[in-house]
């Protein structure tokens, strides 16, 4: 695990300084290297580097197993999450960040496939109990050893502290990412750049 990169710094610099406030992606002092963002930056592009890696990863375990990718997490989290008890729709939206009617979708192709199980709950007539089947397990234990040597390699060289540090850095980015989205479509340039194109004369016009 590299050493942390960031030290605080005692405020954000003046306008025309080498760290320019208005020029800024973050705020928090505690991601500023003397000033600068440009540290914070190369942590957001290794992040997503990170993810899309990730999800190309899933897919390419999936496809081996003739699932998408959705589905390939939905048989993982139910492989976790029965080991601690009862599985529910809701169980598994919550291990996995997504909303409920999706999971539902994807659970609903498992079942007509023959790898998961779908009971009604026996103390809620609203819910429903999810567990693998035979099918789903031998999937599982296919892949287990493959599984195995890939996580080793990927995660080699950290310690617990580390793993735990960066679980909960992720979580935080997750539970946080809805509200970002939100402010991301909330925003409305005054001037889109594609309507300045077409306001802008070409060459010949303007002569």
């Amino acid at each position: 695990m590299p050493k942390k990169r960031y030290s605080a710094v005692k405020s954000v610099p003046e306008s025309g300084s080498r760290g320019s406030a208005k020029n800024l992606t973050v705020s928090l002092p505690e991601l500023l290297v003397d000033g600068s963002d440009l540290k914070f930056r190369e942590l957001v592009a290794d992040l997503f580097a990170a993810a899309a890696g990730m999800l190309a990863l899933r897919r390419a375990l999936a496809t081996a197993v003739g699932l998408s990718a959705a589905e390939y997490a939905i048989l993982l989290a139910t492989w976790h999450l029965q080991k601690k008890g009862p599985v529910g729709i809701n169980t598994l939206a919550g291990q996995l960040h997504v909303a409920a009617a999706n999971v539902t979708a994807e659970v609903g192709k498992l079942v007509t496939k023959g790898i998961l199980d779908k009971q009604p709950h026996p103390k809620d007539s609203r819910a429903v109990l999810i567990r693998l089947t035979a099918d789903g397990t031998a999937i599982l234990h296919e892949l287990t050893p493959l599984l195995r040597r890939i996580n080793d390699r990927l995660f080699s060289g950290n310690r617990a502290r580390d793993m735990d540090a960066v679980a909960n850095f992720l979580r935080h980015i997750a539970d946080e990412t809805p509200n970002s989205i939100h402010l991301a479509k909330s925003f409305h340039p005054r001037t889109p750049l594609r309507e300045e194109r077409r306001r802008k004369p070409s060459a010949k016009e303007s002569r």
